[in-house]
C-alpha cells in the first residue's frame, strides 16, 4: 500500500500543477498546446528465471555416529577424491567452493551429462569436531538419482547407544596421577618421556552387555617425531584424539530374529564394508569385495593450528593394541603354526595375497588363537583403504576378547579386516507383503554376519518402488537377511516357505537369491500420493506494487519421516509426487539455490498439493498503469 500511496499523491499533484499551468495561459500567449498529464505508472516484479533440468543428482546427508542429525552450528566441507567432470550446482552453475560448504546437514549437486556406461563420484566429508568420513556415487542415464547418507564420529564421544568411544586429550594428561613419568616435547628431538616409563598410552573400551565388547591401546614411544604429510615437525605439541569402533559380532550372535537395530557402529565404517582394494596382482586394477570387521580405530594427532601428525619420524613406529571380540567371524581362516618367525611369509604362502583372502573355498568360523588377521589403514584425505601387514591372534586371558597387536608407522584409520572377494556382482530379489502382493512398505535391508553389516535403505526410493531390493556388489561369504519396517524385523523368509513369524534368514551365498522372492510378515500400508511443486516466488514485496506470479522450477528435494531419510526427488521437473504411508508423519526439505540453503515443510497425509516456495529477489521495472490491478503475489500453500 505505501507504494500505491505514494504514486496516488505524485499523480495528483502532478495532475494538478498541470492544471494551473494551464489556468495561468491566456489567448494573449498565442500558444493554444495544453500540455499532456504525466501517465501513471508502477513499479512492477519481473518474473525470476527457472532452473534448467539437468540430466541428474546427486545428495549426501549427514547425520553422527548416533543416528542424529548434526547441529546447525557445524560447517561441513565436501571434497571430491576423483574428477568433479559433469558436476554442476544444483542451479546449473559451476561448482565453487560455496557449493561444496554446507551449515544444513546436507550437500546436494546435479549433472551436466551422464556417460552411456554411467559415472562414479568418491568424495570425503569433513567437519570441525568430527572425524572424516567418506563414500562413493554411481549414477548411470536409468539411475539418474542418487542419495548417500553418511555418518560422522564426534572426536569426543561417550556412553552413547551405539558402541563407539572417542576422546581428545593432551598428551601430558596421559600420565596416570601419581606416576613419576614426564612429558615433553621439541620439535629437533621428537616426544621425551621419561622418569618410571619410556612410553604414554590411550586406552579406549566397550563393553555393552549383549552387544558389543572389545577395545584399543595405543601407545607412543620416547623418542616418536610428529611429522606432517609433508615431513615438517609440528612446532607446538599437539593433542590425541583415540576413536574405537566395536563390531557388535556379540550382538549379531545373540540378537532374537525379531529385533534390528537401527543405529550401529559398523554404519559409521569410513566407505562403508562393501568396497574396492587395489588388486593383489600388482595392477592398477581393484577388485571387489567386503570387509568382515574385527574393530577399528581412529587415531589423530593435531596441533592448536590444525595442523595434522603424519608420520613419526625414521624408525618410528606407534603401538596399537586391539582387544577383538571373541565372537567375530573368520571367513579366510588361515592359522600360524607355533614357532613361525615370519607371519607375513606364512600368510602370503597360504591363503592370502596383500591382505586379499586367495582361499578357494573357504569355510567361515569364529576367530581363534593363532589365526592370521590382515591389518588395514585408511587415508582420510583420498578415502581408501590399503592393506598394511598382518596380525596374529592372541590369548589374553579373557573371556571374551582376544588380542591383535600391530606397530604402525603413520596415523590415519587403523581396521582388523578380512577382505573377501565378492561371487557376483550384483544380486537383485522381489518382496511380497504377507498377502503375496508386491511390497509398498518402505524398509531397510539389513545384511549381517560376526563383524560384517549393511544397512541398506531406500532400494529403487527414487521411483517410489519397494518391492525389489537390487544389491551392488554383495557379500562374498554367509550372511544373514533381516527386513527393518517401524524398528522390527518383518521379514518371513523365502516366499516359497515363509512361515507367518518373524525371521533371519541365513545364505552361505547370498548370490543364490537372486530372482528370488521375499515375503514379510506385514500387509502393505495404505499409499497415498501427492503432487508437490516446487517454484520461485519473489521475497522482495516491499520494492514492487505488483507481483510475479509464482514460477515453478526444478530443484533436489529430500522426503523424511522423522529424521529417517525417505526418499529423493530430482528430474521429473517442479512437479513430482510423493508416496506417503497412511499413518506416519512426513516433512519434505528442499534446496534454495539462490540462497545455498535447505528449507522444510511439513507434509500433511492427504491428496491436496502443495507448493514449496523458493523466496528469491526479483528484478523490479518501472511501468506504465494500463488499467489492470495486476497480482498481488501468491505464496506456498500447506498440506
Amino acid at each position: 500500500m505505501g507504494n500505491n500511496e505514494f504514486k496516488l499523491t505524485k499523480l495528483a499533484l502532478a495532475l494538478g500543477v498541470t492544471l494551473s499551468l494551464s489556468g495561468c495561459l491566456s489567448d494573449d500567449d498565442k500558444n493554444d498546446t495544453v500540455p499532456e498529464p504525466p501517465v501513471p505508472t508502477q513499479d512492477v516484479a519481473v518474473p525470476p528465471t527457472a532452473a534448467e533440468t539437468q540430466a541428474g543428482a546427486i545428495s549426501v546427508s549427514l547425520i553422527d555416529a548416533t543416528g542424529e542429525l548434526l547441529d546447525e552450528s557445524v560447517t561441513a566441507t565436501i571434497t571430491f577424491t576423483s574428477s568433479e567432470d559433469g558436476l554442476l550446482s544444483v542451479a546449473g552453475d559451476a561448482l565453487s567452493d560455496e557449493d561444496k560448504s554446507t551449515t544444513d546437514g546436507a550437500f546436494s549437486f546435479t549433472l551436466e551429462s551422464i556417460p552411456a556406461d554411467g559415472v562414479t563420484y568418491d568424495y570425503v566429508v569433513s567437519a570441525e569436531g568430527y572425524l572424516n568420513n567418506s563414500g562413493s556415487f554411481t549414477v548411470t542415464t536409468t539411475e539418474n538419482v542418487a542419495a548417500d547418507e553418511i555418518r560422522l564420529t564426534p572426536r569426543n564421544l561417550a556412553d552413547s547407544d551405539v558402541p563407539i568411544v572417542a576422546e581428545t586429550k593432551s598428551l601430558e594428561s596421559l600420565v596416570p596421577e601419581g606416576e613419576n613419568t614426564t612429558v615433553a616435547y621439541d620439535p629437533t628431538t621428537g616426544l621425551s618421556v621419561s622418569g618410571d616409563k619410556d612410553e604414554i598410552e590411550l586406552p579406549q573400551s566397550v563393553n555393552k552387555a549383549g552387544v558389543a565388547v572389545g577395545g584399543t591401546t595405543v601407545k607412543i614411544k620416547n623418542g616418536t617425531q610428529f611429522l606432517t604429510a609433508d615431513g615438517t615437525a609440528l612446532e607446538t605439541v599437539p593433542e590425541i584424539t583415540v576413536a574405537y569402533f566395536a563390531n557388535e559380532a556379540t550382538r549379531n550372535e545373540t540378537e532374537a530374529d525379531s529385533a534390528t537395530v537401527e543405529n550401529s557402529s559398523l554404519d559409521a565404517f569410513p566407505g562403508g564394508l562393501a568396497l574396492s582394494v587395489a588388486n593383489p596382482d600388482g595392477s592398477d586394477s581393484n577388485v571387489s569385495g567386503s570387509f568382515t570387521s574385527g574393530g577399528f580405530v581412529a587415531i589423530e594427532l593435531t596441533d592448536d593450528a590444525g595442523n595434522k601428525v603424519k608420520t613419526f619420524g625414521e624408525g618410528n613406529s606407534l603401538t596399537v593394541a586391539m582387544q577383538v571380540d571373541q565372537n567375530t567371524s573368520n571367513p579366510c581362516p588361515v592359522s600360524v603354526p607355533a614357532g613361525t618367525t615370519d607371519l607375513s611369509a606364512y600368510a602370503e604362502a597360504n591363503g592370502y595375497s596383500m591382505g586379499v583372502c586367495t582361499l578357494t573355498s573357504p569355510t567361515a568360523r569364529k576367530i581363534a588363537v593363532g589365526d592370521v588377521f590382515p591389518v588395514w589403514s585408511y587415508d582420510e584425505d583420498a578415502g581408501k583403504w590399503s592393506f598394511e601387514s598382518y596380525g596374529e591372534v592372541t590369548d589374553n586371558d579373557s573371556a571374551d576378547t582376544f588380542d591383535v597387536s600391530v606397530d604402525v608407522n603413520h596415523l590415519s584409520y587403523w581396521n582388523l579386516d578380512y577382505f573377501n572377494n565378492n561371487q557376483c556382482s550384483s544380486v537383485s530379489f522381489d518382496i511380497v507383503d504377507s498377502n503375496d502382493q508386491p511390497n509398498a512398505g518402505r524398509y531397510s535391508l539389513v545384511i549381517e554376519n560376526n563383524g560384517f553389516r549393511r544397512n541398506v535403505r531406500n532400494l529403487r526410493a527414487n521411483r517410489g518402488d519397494y518391492s525389489q531390493a537390487n544389491i551392488a556388489n554383495p557379500p562374498g561369504f554367509p550372511v544373514t537377511l533381516k527386513i527393518r519396517q517401524k524398528g522390527a524385523n518383518v521379514l518371513a523368509g523365502l516366499a516359497s516357505d515363509a512361515g507367518t513369524t518373524a525371521t533371519k534368514l541365513s545364505v552361505s551365498n547370498i548370490c543364490d537369491l537372486d530372482g528370488e522372492t521375499l515375503k514379510l510378515t506385514t500387509s502393505n500400508p495404505g499409499i497415498i500420493s501427492k503432487q508437490v511443486t516446487t517454484q520461485l516466488v519473489c521475497s522482495n514485496t516491499e520494492d514492487f506494487d505488483v507481483n510475479a506470479d509464482p514460477v515453478p522450477t526444478p530443484t533436489y528435494s529430500r522426503l523424511f519421516s522423522g529424521n529417517a531419510l525417505v526418499n529423493t526427488y530430482y528430474g521429473e521437473g517442479a512437479t513430482f509426487n510423493v508416496a506417503l504411508e497412511e499413518g506416519s508423519s512426513y516433512s519434505i526439505r528442499y534446496y534454495d539455490y539462490g540462497n545455498r540453503q535447505w528449507l522444510s515443510q511439513d507434509l500433511e497425509v492427504n491428496t491436496t498439493p502443495v507448493t514449496l516456495d523458493i523466496p528469491t529477489v526479483c528484478e523490479v521495472v518501472e511501468q506504465p498503469i494500463t488499467g489492470g490491478t495486476g497480482s498481488s503475489g501468491s505464496g506456498g500453500n500447506g498440506g
